[in-house]
């Protein structure tokens, strides 16, 4: 019997009555859950496993099967802002689908769940805290505890610290450029996204937090190997487009 954290990642119906719940557990890595009879106005596990919810799960680790049957969910946190600010939403719920489909399967995701968890916290904060920073970071910090590091602070050509933001970035490398390096060449990316890497480097609020966002999860989804649909980034581009991002 196993008893951990758990972050759900997503969660469809499976019968009338039922429900299949994939979550990010502290102590087990990404699990698939079948929750029977969570649709009944009834059930125990009301709100527990709502999608981005933080709970306590208490389940008997079958190792035959792929869906695990969970024998108590408790409630700790359901993110009451973050669900009410849409732009907010949009960036946990696409969190939550990269870890789903590109985080490793079967093992412990430790370091995977301390950022999520972290993450999901810190945009759930009220309205007037400034959140541009938190997509992007998480990106930042995934691709390193993914194995693909970014040096933001070098100059990839001359191997020179920077004192000031780079003149170009290349996503599909993570190559930082400096001004002398780069010359007369056009950078591959716009102004905005180099004066926000090194904003991101130097801990200041983003300008406009779209651009190195996309170049981030261009870079790590390079470095994956492969390009699944992520279905939650299009609900991103049309809030960001909603709110005249």
């Amino acid at each position: 019997m196993i008893k951990t954290r758990a972050i759900v990642l997503h969660r469809f119906p499976y019968s009338d009555s039922s429900f299949i719940v994939k979550a990010l557990t502290e102590e087990c890595g990404v699990v698939s859950f079948i929750v029977k009879g969570g649709k009944r106005k009834e059930s125990p596990f009301k709100g527990a496993l709502d999608p981005l919810a933080l709970s306590e799960v208490v389940f008997r680790e079958n190792p035959n099967t792929e869906l695990q049957f969970i024998k108590e969910a408790t409630l700790i946190e359901w993110r009451k802002n973050l669900r009410e600010d849409l732009l907010a939403l949009a960036k946990a719920q696409a969190m939550a689908e990269i870890v789903l489909r590109y985080a490793p399967q079967g093992v412990p995701l430790q370091a995977e769940f301390q950022l999520l968890e972290k993450a999901t916290a810190a945009l759930d904060c009220p309205p007037e805290t400034p959140k541009q920073n938190i997509f992007a970071r998480w990106l930042l910090d995934t691709c390193d505890v993914w194995g693909y590091n970014l040096d933001l602070g070098t100059c990839c050509r001359c191997g020179k610290n920077l004192d000031t933001a780079p003149a170009d970035f290349v996503p599909e490398t993570g190559a930082i450029i400096c001004k002398e390096c780069l010359g007369v060449t056009t950078p591959r990316v716009r102004p905005e996204t180099s004066r926000d890497l090194w904003n991101l480097l130097k801990g200041n609020n983003l300008e406009s937090p779209q651009f190195v966002e996309n170049a981030l999860l261009a870079y790590l989804r390079h470095h994956i190997g492969f390009h699944k649909e992520l279905k939650s980034l299009q609900f991103l581009n049309d809030t960001r487009k909603l709110f005249g991002c």
